[in-house]
């Protein structure tokens, strides 16, 4: 269920307040942690050009950390400690922040919330 009719305004204020209320949270519990840096890291593999830009334009690792709370505030919101309608803020607030860095880099957190609802195909194998 969608909780807005349109997207939520992002400022840089917003922007750093979720960064830093995910960030303290994500990086503190291993449980939310861990697979939330896989799920960075795997979006962050097929999209490495788009990733390497946000990184030059931003700072070194920038794209994996951003991510990485990303995911976290999408499990989070499955085990009920975060809204949903938290997590999708902090989607388009992560596509309003990457998408002036390099083109197309506002697909990066779409692409892995999709991953992270289980709404998109994933790649299974181990190789």
């Amino acid at each position: 269920m969608r909780w807005f009719k349109r997207k939520p305004l992002i400022t840089e204020e917003i922007y750093g307040r979720l960064m830093t209320s995910f960030g303290r949270v994500v990086d503190l519990d291993p449980l939310v942690r861990q697979p939330a840096e896989v799920l960075a890291e795997r979006v962050v593999v097929e999209s490495p050009a788009k990733a390497a830009a946000i990184d030059a334009r931003m700072y070194g690792g920038a794209a994996v950390y951003h991510l990485k709370l990303l995911a976290g505030a999408w499990i989070m919101s499955h085990d009920g400690s975060t809204p949903t309608a938290t997590a999708e803020v902090f989607e388009e607030a992560v596509a309003w922040k990457f998408g002036p860095l390099a083109s197309g880099a506002q697909q990066l957190p779409h692409r892995l919330s999709a991953l992270a609802r289980g709404l998109a195909p994933r790649d299974l194998r181990s190789d």
